[in-house]
């Protein structure tokens, strides 16, 4: 990145905060710790949609037989207090609720409707773009037009007459019923998550080895993307997890992914065998493919494919640099590699030529990672401008930390221990509106975080934290490192669908073990589950002495 454009994302970050700024001040503040809340909102949920409905200050038998019906929830939502809002600009509507914390209040008449929290994650309206004149489209607050509309079909009216003679009301809400998830961080509940996440996967691949590749649990609809290094990561996990568990239903899953791989996307790259569909391969598929099948090769799942492992380990050997940086892509009908990096590439083929090299026993094999390792953790002064940023170093130190027995880089630790310390100190905590994201690696100071960042952050600080003790490395930073980790799995553990807010899903079983991609966006991608299940199974097998 040019030292002119950080100048512009600079005055855009400016603009955005003194934006954000002058919206607060135009809007009180709420109180979200009242003595009572001010009303509740009692709703009835039944295959993912809203039956039923009352608005009443004793919630606790409100709807109680319209909840006895098969497959039918009560929910309770506490309206703690309320607040103005500015309706005249739609920018100022939508940057005015906090997402996820807060609910909608509008009045027509004298009928009052509400668009709660449950209601906004199935509308999806937190999960939305506000375009802002000169800035761009941000993810904040609500989308002005789809709450808008939804509340006017409540009150039986259309959307321009509810704007013109109704009134609108922020409200500050807290589901009562079903109780909000705070797991523990402990043995059983990491090793409930991590199984949970497998079995997710497990479930999401197909009879033909492909994965369902994003679900939206709000609506149960599909994704028609795919990514080739986003299944050889998910099928490492599941073959991770399924060795651990010695599940049998897992592993079945785990080896028809691999299959998939080995028998539909492993295709000629001049000499060698890669993983790629049409004419451009990318590093990331075959050095993921790579990990996939030496997890599977080491644990026996389908010994069959073991013969691959060195096929990719081959190609991505050929695909080095003399300096140690690799080429990420291969043109196969030119039959030539392509000179040109992209994020997280060398990190996945260090760390997968790592483990090939334990597995085949193959000295080049480690060396190709040794050097690959000293490219990624050597930072020119101008690091922030570097081509891989440094939010992004998950690889690295899974690398690192695989190499640690055999070719030690105490410059790699280091490097790593300091970025996670730079993870620890732009964590979010004391959070006022939103208490539940304590913890999170992810997101400015209004936008919900992803679970995605944090998880793959805390499966490099796992990985981090095994190097680190290996090597020494003092008591009082190793406890800094691992309450930081802890603070962070209880984020990720909190927001797994275990059950998570099965009355808004209409197939909540499908989705149970799932990571959403944040806390307001409920669509699972398996790369999702694979990078926080490798984070809450590797810490887990930290805590029980196999690592």
């Amino acid at each position: 990145m040019s030292p002119a454009a950080l100048f512009r994302l600079a005055r855009i970050y400016g603009a955005v905060l003194l934006a954000l700024v002058l919206a607060v001040s135009l809007v009180p503040s709420v109180d979200r710790h009242p003595h009572e809340p001010l009303t509740s909102v009692v709703s009835v949920w039944q295959g993912g949609e809203r039956k039923a409905r009352k608005i009443t200050d004793r919630p606790e038998r409100a709807l109680e037989k319209e909840s006895r019906v098969r497959g039918a929830t009560r929910v309770i939502e506490d309206v703690l207090d309320e607040g103005p809002v500015i309706v005249a600009i739609p920018q100022l509507f939508g940057l005015s609720f906090v997402a996820g914390a807060d609910g909608v209040k509008a009045t027509y008449d004298d009928r009052t409707a509400y668009a709660t929290p449950s209601d906004l994650l199935k509308l999806r309206a937190y999960d939305a773009f506000v375009e802002t004149p000169g800035i761009g489209f941000l993810r904040f607050g609500v989308n002005p037009e789809l709450v808008q509309t939804h509340l006017a079909e409540e009150l039986g009216v259309g959307r321009e007459e509810l704007l013109a003679h109704g009134s609108f009301r922020r409200v500050a809400m807290r589901r009562r019923t079903p109780p909000e998830p705070d797991p523990p961080v402990n043995q059983d509940t990491l090793r409930t998550a991590a199984i949970a996440a497998g079995q997710y996967l497990a479930r999401a691949v197909r009879e033909d080895g492909s994965y369902n590749y994003e679900i939206d649990a709000a609506t149960g609809e599909e994704s028609p993307d795919y990514n080739w290094p986003r299944h050889s990561g998910a099928t490492w996990y599941l073959a991770d997890v399924a060795i651990y568990t010695n599940d049998a239903f897992m592993k079945r899953a785990a080896a028809r992914a691999a299959t998939r791989l080995t028998g539909y996307a492993l295709v000629d790259c001049g000499p060698h065998r890669c993983i790629a569909e049409g004419n451009r391969a990318d590093l990331g598929s075959s050095a993921l493919g790579l990990l996939a099948l030496v997890e599977i090769a080491e644990g026996n799942v389908a010994p069959e494919l073991t013969g691959a492992v060195r096929q990719l380990a081959d190609f991505l050997v050929s695909q080095q640099r003399p300096d140690g940086e690799f080429k990420h892509f291969y043109d196969r009908e030119a039959r030539r590699a392509v000179d040109r990096q992209v994020l997280y590439y060398t990190g996945e083929a260090a760390f997968a030529l790592g483990r090939a090299a334990r597995l085949l026993q193959e000295p080049r094999y480690l060396t190709a990672a040794s050097r690959a390792l000293r490219v990624l953790v050597e930072r020119p002064a101008w690091y922030i401008g570097w081509r891989y940023f440094w939010g992004a170093e998950h690889w690295t130190c899974h690398a690192m930390n695989e190499l640690w027995d055999r070719a030690p880089d105490p410059e790699a630790l280091r490097f790593c221990l300091d970025w996670q310390e730079s993870i620890r100190d732009t964590a979010v905590y004391d959070r006022e509106s939103n208490p539940d994201y304590d913890g999170a690696t992810s997101g400015g100071p209004m936008v919900p975080p992803s679970l995605g960042g944090s998880a793959s952050r805390m499966e490099a600080a796992v990985s981090t934290l095994i190097a680190a003790r290996k090597a020494g490395i003092s008591a009082a930073e190793l406890a800094k490192l691992e309450s930081g980790l802890r603070d962070t799995l209880g984020f990720l553990m909190r927001y797994q669908f275990v059950p998570g807010p099965r009355h808004i899903m209409p197939n909540p079983g499908m989705m149970h073990g799932g990571f959403p991609q944040s806390t307001t966006n409920l669509k699972v991608r398996i790369d999702q589950p694979q990078h926080a299940g490798t984070a809450v199974l590797h810490y887990l097998e930290y805590l029980e002495g196999r690592h």
